[in-house]
């Protein structure tokens, strides 16, 4: 007979852990979204899922990104499939598997630090689990929660290798040495920003060899880092290739520490990139806790916990903030190996509040994880309904359809939606422009967007839909709108599925006339040497009612003098012009395409859409475009390009 010893704290701690797990799957569940997957999850799984050639080319020539995730998730999608559902099921686990590794890094450093190891592990782990950044990584199909899982399980087996009282035989210093380098290794292909992660442990590495001056520890490090090394070394070529200049977004001002590190906590609190006035107290009170935790840790031999803990705080957010004020862009996940270092150390200051007045420490542990849910500032992944937008094109259109993607980068999300019901087989479509990355200097012209859609006339489709998200990045002037507005009658005029754009032309014909030509020939130069105005025409029904859309199309070509202060205003007026119901303000093209960016030669189209609303009265109303300068250097010039009628709603009308 095999007797079993028990030990009653032990076992009760090992309840509370599983009983914590339990809790944060329920948490994940009762949150599940019901939304559509947004574009960069519609990447993430095109990428994954295509085939094994366009997953390496994307990593290595396209994107330049590391590849773990995606063959993590390709081989998920053989065994679940690749549903909604079962895509965002993989990042759920890996958050509860993140949860776990803390359990076990908090239980080891505490125990070094002679700190109290269930109460640092449990509440270390539930502040990670519980939080809505760590929520939104749980359920976004993306590298994130992955990374943060093997990241976490690195720092636990870190805890064990520099815990000076570990005894261990060669044979297991050794696996947990290859272990540790292993999931660094993991970790530093699922995502970029496992650098700084890897600089916190070196860190921590780097002082306790120093301080300690342990030859077992020093063994023990360079191997580690040797073993890292040689992991990664073969992907150091393509790093390298990566460009320094991401142009899939403008650049701006330089972003101060002080707003980065906001934005960094803001996110694990609330999930937001960006941190509302109301959420500022919050922010606040957390980088307290975190701060009392490192000077309550450094007491005594606690101080290994503050080591840790501010040294995975700490180097994340300080290489983080120091890259976005040379380069411009901030998502407050790119910290996420910080989240680590901020829950220990908070579990450490939670942990002193205890042992002064135990419900000093209870309140503030249930305050910081209940009151980002109470502040009703949570942030969300972007509102984009692409299920919805496809349901909608697919079921109220025909399978000869064409889809027209403004821009080129929509593929993946066609590839996905495109192909599940009510589509069930993808339609064809013309990408306007032609892109597999976003690029902000790449912009659509008009002589590539026409000679785009000749193909599609001579497919004779019923119907060419638009979908658009974000489409004005690479098609500034809107010439995908400007170009179908010629083909054919725009009968779904800007159908939104949250920031998603669904439009429809019917009727499709040969163009008899070139777009530029087809409306009031103007030739009118508002500035001597400046832009000339070539054309306006007015597209809209013969008798309008309230929720039309009017739309006005003026063609313009460069000048040889920018004038970076010229604007236009189209507008519907009453007829004498004394009261405008509304109106679109902009320069002649948009705010995004002013006449530096202008081709010389080519034309340059300005597109604005007037929707009628409920206040315009019945009878004629005036169509205007008003030329001006934004610094008053010159008078304006008023154009009246057109009259339309409008009719009380329910009474008939057609499409011009």
């Amino acid at each position: 007979m095999i007797k079993t010893s028990h030990n009653p704290i032990r076992d009760r701690w090992l309840w509370w852990c599983v009983a914590l797990l339990l809790g944060l799957t329920v948490w994940l569940a009762i949150h599940w979204p019901h939304g559509s997957l947004w574009y960069d999850e519609a990447l993430t799984t095109w990428v994954a899922t295509d085939s094994w050639q366009s997953l390496l080319r994307w990593c290595t020539q396209v994107d330049i990104q590391v590849p773990f995730h995606y063959v993590v998730l390709r081989l998920w999608t053989y065994a679940a499939g690749d549903s909604e559902f079962t895509l965002r099921l993989l990042s759920a686990f890996c958050v509860l598997l993140a949860a776990a590794g803390m359990i076990a890094a908090g239980q080891r450093l505490a125990k070094i630090s002679g700190l109290r190891p269930h109460v640092l592990s449990l509440v270390a782990a539930l502040l990670l689990g519980s939080l809505p950044g760590t929520l939104w990584l749980g359920y976004e199909v993306r590298a994130y929660a992955l990374a943060l899982a093997l990241y976490a399980w690195a720092t636990a087996i870190l805890c064990v290798l520099i815990d000076p009282n570990g005894q261990r035989s060669r044979r297991g210093q050794t696996l947990l040495i290859v272990g540790y380098a292993l999931l660094m290794i993991a970790t530093l292909y699922t995502h970029y920003t496992a650098i700084a992660g890897l600089a916190a442990h070196i860190a921590i590495f780097g002082v306790l060899v120093i301080v300690r001056r342990s030859r077992v520890l020093l063994i023990t490090f360079s191997a580690a880092m040797l073993l890292i090394g040689i992991g990664f070394a073969p992907w150091l070529p393509v790093l390298l290739t990566r460009s320094a200049a991401d142009r899939s977004y403008y650049v701006g001002s330089p972003i101060l520490p002080d707003r980065s590190i906001a934005v960094m906590l803001g996110f694990k609190l609330l999930g937001r990139e960006d941190v509302p006035a109301a959420a500022l107290p919050l922010v606040v009170g957390y980088g307290v806790l975190i701060t009392l935790g490192a000077l309550v840790a450094l007491r005594k031999r606690r101080w290994p916990a503050a080591l840790v803990g501010a040294m995975i705080a700490l180097w994340p957010v300080a290489i983080t903030a120091v890259l976005v004020y040379f380069k411009p862009k901030l998502a407050g996940r790119y910290v996420w190996p910080a989240w680590i270092g901020f829950d220990l150390l908070v579990g450490v200051c939670i942990i002193g509040l205890m042992r002064w007045q135990r419900i000093l420490g209870a309140i503030a542990l249930i305050a910081l994880v209940a009151m980002p849910w109470l502040t009703g500032e949570l942030g969300h992944p972007p509102d984009s309904d692409f299920r919805a937008a496809y349901a909608y094109l697919c079921s109220q259109g025909d399978p000869q359809d064409v889809i027209a993607l403004r821009d080129g980068t929509l593929f993946v999300v066609n590839s996905y939606y495109g192909r599940r019901a009510p589509c069930n087989t993808e339609r064809a479509t013309v990408s306007l422009p032609i892109a597999e990355m976003t690029n902000v200097e790449q912009s659509l012209t008009y002589p590539i967007a026409q000679a785009a859609v000749q193909p599609l006339i001579a497919r004779h489709p019923p119907s060419i839909w638009v979908v658009a998200w974000q489409g004005d990045v690479m098609d500034p002037q809107s010439l995908t709108y400007g170009v179908l507005d010629n083909l054919g009658k725009h009968t779904v005029i800007g159908k939104m599925f949250g920031d998603v754009r669904v439009d429809r032309y019917e009727d499709i014909a040969p163009i008899s006339v070139e777009p530029p030509a087809a409306g009031q020939l103007m030739n009118i130069t508002p500035v001597v040497g400046g832009p000339t105005l070539q054309s306006v025409r007015v597209i809209a029904p013969e008798v309008a009612h309230a929720g039309d859309v009017i739309t006005v199309q003026a063609w313009w070509t460069r000048g040889e003098k920018l004038q970076p202060d010229l604007r236009v205003s189209a507008r519907i007026t009453t007829l004498d012009g004394g009261w405008t119901y509304a109106q679109v303000d902009q320069p002649p093209s948009s705010w995004k395409y002013v006449d530096d960016r202008w081709q010389a030669g080519v034309p340059t189209l300005g597109r604005y859409e007037l929707r009628v609303g409920s206040d315009v009265p019945v009878g004629k109303v005036a169509i205007r475009y008003l030329l001006y300068d934004a610094a008053g250097h010159w008078p304006q010039i008023i154009l009246k390009v057109g009259e339309v009628t409008i009719l009380q709603s329910g009474e008939d009308h057609k499409t011009q």
